[in-house]
């Protein structure tokens, strides 16, 4: 069974397209400034078994085929986590990022006491988007990502050349949804607000009122 909060069938704003975002349930980092604070308790949320979850998050990403995972802390619950995972590819979701307050080296860390777990997870995740929230390292004009020290991690290249390599999420872009919104960079929006109206989404990571 994975503890988890709810799940946002539709995101612009938890990587590149169109995504479904899993929120899943309890942190043990606190990162001051945190925008999630009600999904710290671990005893919170809801538990459901990882292949009926996987069943619902593949369907909901039938279309688009993006699936999201972010917390909370998944790696909290690694290997719930792993299970979702292996799941999630076994229905067909062709991309998976995981968000983590954890950063790569800490988890890959044979010491650490998941460590098994963490590279059964890998093996299944596409984008790793590693280390804690730090709010001094905020930008308005970041897309994916909460604080600029966090790093968006190609992981099965990554894994294949044992050598850590990231993707460049540092261009703020611009997404046009099916609908004729625009999705953009708080900042950006700031810009472009005599353009027309501009309304204040959520950010990345974070969760809706329920």
């Amino acid at each position: 069974m994975i503890k988890i909060h709810h799940i946002e069938a539709r995101s612009y704003v938890d990587g590149p397209g169109e995504r479904t975002t899993l929120f899943m349930q309890g942190c043990p980092i606190h990162c001051p400034g945190c925008q999630n604070k009600a999904l710290w308790p671990a005893e919170g949320g809801m538990a459901v078994d990882e292949n009926q979850l996987a069943i619902t998050l593949s369907t909901l990403a039938d279309h688009h085929g993006n699936v999201t995972i972010s917390g909370g802390e998944p790696f909290a619950q690694t290997a719930s986590l792993a299970k979702l995972l292996k799941a999630l590819r076994g229905y067909g979701v062709r991309n998976i990022i995981v968000y983590s307050g954890y950063t790569w080296e800490a988890l890959t860390n044979p010491i650490n006491g998941s460590w098994l777990w963490v590279q059964e997870a890998l093996r299944h995740i596409d984008v790793l988007v590693d280390g804690p929230f730090d709010v001094s390292r905020d930008n308005d004009y970041i897309n994916w990502r909460g604080s600029e020290n966090q790093r968006p991690i190609d992981v099965q290249a990554s894994l294949q050349s044992k050598a850590l390599i990231t993707l460049d999420w540092s261009e703020p872009e611009v997404t046009i949804t099916p609908d004729g919104d625009l999705v953009l960079p708080r900042g950006l929006a700031q810009e472009l607000v005599e353009v027309g109206e501009v309304e204040v989404s959520r950010m990345c990571g974070q969760i809706t009122s329920m």
